[in-house]
């Protein structure tokens, strides 16, 4: 049987991969809470692409403002889904965001507003993701857990590779962010991975999105604190011998967490894959520019007789 944190990162993945073999973009989000409520939001179409395989995220500014259930809509209605997502515009000292909360608060009621005595359960900032097929990713997002109980976060986000990566390849990552405890008993604050080796995983398809290999530069460990916010620094991986055998055209970002209880996270990712010239390449790249070095070197010659 899954436990409660693998089941969250299977509900992720299986919604990437449904949309994997839609359109060129897809990306969802998971919240498990420790009781067993859980919360699954499909952000694809929060997602725009164009024409150069490139995506970023939808600015709320051109929509209605309000995205639920898989859609824009003029207003949200917590009859057809109790959670929906709203655009913070952006001010002087953030950028525009996308925001969402449980429809329950902490008592278990579902009212149109809350406040600080009856705060939602959970609630969450999408302020970035965007991507080049040519290809890397990038995400922020942010997390708060109001509870008594853990909650465990999968984020998740996938991208068409074009040019096709074929042969060798070197692959990155990187992640930032910061953790804050919201306790007032000194009870301080904690941020796992739910995968053993790190909070983000960068994951390669040779099926556009079927079936996934780990590219292997998974990153963020486990962090604890007593108080306040820390800063959780930059971690980073590089594979120089990135998976290869096949011809990789679908990839995808996992940052998956658990948080525990009142406490807040943000993080910030970033994954790219790179081809590797053969070395027949670099050599006929090598003497092509001696052959050029030579030519101006003739030319220079020539000019001074």
């Amino acid at each position: 049987m899954l436990n409660k944190n693998a089941c969250a990162v299977a509900v992720a993945l299986a919604l990437v991969a449904s949309g994997a073999s839609a359109g060129n973009v897809s990306a969802s989000m998971t919240v498990l809470q420790s009781d067993g409520a859980s919360w699954v939001e499909n952000l694809s179409g929060l997602l725009a692409v164009d024409a150069q395989n490139n995506f970023s995220m939808v600015q709320g500014t051109g929509t209605t403002g309000f995205y639920q259930n898989g859609a824009f809509v003029s207003a949200a209605d917590a009859t057809v889904h109790a959670d929906y997502w709203q655009w913070t515009a952006a001010t002087v000292d953030s950028a525009g965001s996308w925001g969402w909360h449980s429809a329950q608060t902490l008592n278990g009621s579902t009212p149109a507003t809350t406040d600080a005595s009856n705060p939602w359960q959970s609630g969450v900032k999408l302020q970035d993701a965007a991507g080049h097929g040519d290809p890397d990713m990038i995400y922020a997002v942010s997390a708060i857990n109001n509870t008594d109980l853990t909650q465990t976060y999968s984020f998740t986000f996938g991208e068409a590779i074009a040019p096709i990566v074929s042969g060798d390849n070197s692959t990155y990552a990187d992640m930032a962010g910061a953790l804050t405890s919201r306790s007032t008993s000194g009870a301080g604050a904690s941020i796992t991975p739910v995968n053993s080796s790190g909070i983000q995983r960068f994951e390669l398809s040779a099926d556009n999105g079927s079936s996934f290999v780990n590219a292997g530069v998974d990153v963020g460990q486990a962090v604890t604190i007593g108080s306040g916010t820390s800063a959780l620094g930059t971690v980073s991986a590089t594979n120089p011998n990135g998976p290869s055998g096949q011809s990789w055209n679908y990839m995808r970002l996992l940052s998956s967490f658990t948080l525990s209880a009142k406490s807040a996270a943000s993080l910030t990712g970033f994954a790219s894959i790179t081809p590797v010239p053969e070395p027949s390449t670099g050599l006929m790249l090598l003497s092509g520019l001696g052959m050029f070095g030579t030519m101006l070197l003739r030319r220079r010659h020539g000019t001074s007789k």
